[in-house]
């Protein structure tokens, strides 16, 4: 039974028709994600007949973290994708939040009905335990501490591949990071990577008037891929409900003015 069934349970399938073309990533950024990509492909090589199994523990844990929209879900449903496996995505902030006292028993699911599966379990908002790791003023924090322990060591004994994603651009500590294999920090665009955010999102059917200056607005507006994608989706709704396909820049120019206001 598939686990997005289970309403105990916060998990579903997450997939997308995107291709590795179409995320704008920096160049070390790429090659970190690529070395996870290369686990996929040759890892049950190398462990099993290669015989690095005796030597290298199972699985393969990696964090993300950065701000919102920087590509971390992409990122792991690309990887899923281009190795035909199934992502599963968690968010680790309502279990946290909603199964108090539960927490434990819903991560042993979830770990028991991945483990011969190979799905990639895609935990998001870890904030929610990293916000909690240091705190010890109160039961609730010391309760918060022992499901963080849990669920790292369920990590570490999982046979799989688990990316957890954090939006904190945070300090790891030792205890903390010795448990993953690769942690990559996904960075605001810079703006060579922001103009070809803004050139990917455009297409012959809904293109900007050839008076905007891309080049200037990706220089002048830091915006993440997220947030370039949002105001895509205004212009382009703004612009086909007067049957037309051009965007103009005051069009444009609204769209980035609200997702400012909503980032605010």
């Amino acid at each position: 039974m598939p686990i997005e069934s289970n309403s105990t349970f916060p998990a579903k399938l997450i997939s997308t028709e995107m291709e590795w073309d179409d995320i704008v990533l920096d160049k070390g950024v790429l090659d970190q994600v690529m070395e996870i990509k290369n686990w996929l492909d040759y890892g049950s090589k190398i462990m099993n007949e290669w015989g690095l199994k005796k030597m290298i523990k199972p699985g393969y844990r990696a964090l993300f973290y950065g701000p919102l929209g920087t590509g971390k879900t992409l990122t792991a449903m690309l990887l899923g994708k281009t190795s035909n496996r199934d992502v599963y995505k968690v968010d680790l902030s309502i279990i946290v939040s909603k199964y108090i006292g539960e927490t434990e028993k819903n991560l042993a699911r979830i770990f028991d009905l991945a483990q011969d599966k190979e799905w990639i379990l895609f935990f998001d908002e870890a904030d929610a335990l990293f916000s909690k790791r240091t705190a010890t003023d109160s039961s609730n924090d010391r309760l918060a501490n022992q499901q963080t322990a849990y669920l790292l060591q369920r990590i570490e004994d999982f046979t799989g591949v688990v990316i957890l994603a954090s939006n904190l651009n945070i300090n790891i500590d030792e205890a903390f990071s010795r448990r993953f294999q690769t942690m990559i920090h996904f960075p605001i665009p810079q703006p060579e990577e922001r103009l070809q955010l803004w050139k990917n999102v455009f297409s012959a059917n809904c293109t900007l008037d050839p008076g905007i200056d891309l080049h200037r607005i990706a220089e002048d507006y830091e915006l993440t891929g997220g947030s370039i994608i949002n105001i895509a989706r205004y212009c382009a709704l703004s612009v086909v409900k007067r049957n037309d396909t051009v965007v103009t820049k005051q069009k444009l120019m609204t769209g980035i003015r609200r997702e400012y206001k909503t980032k605010a």
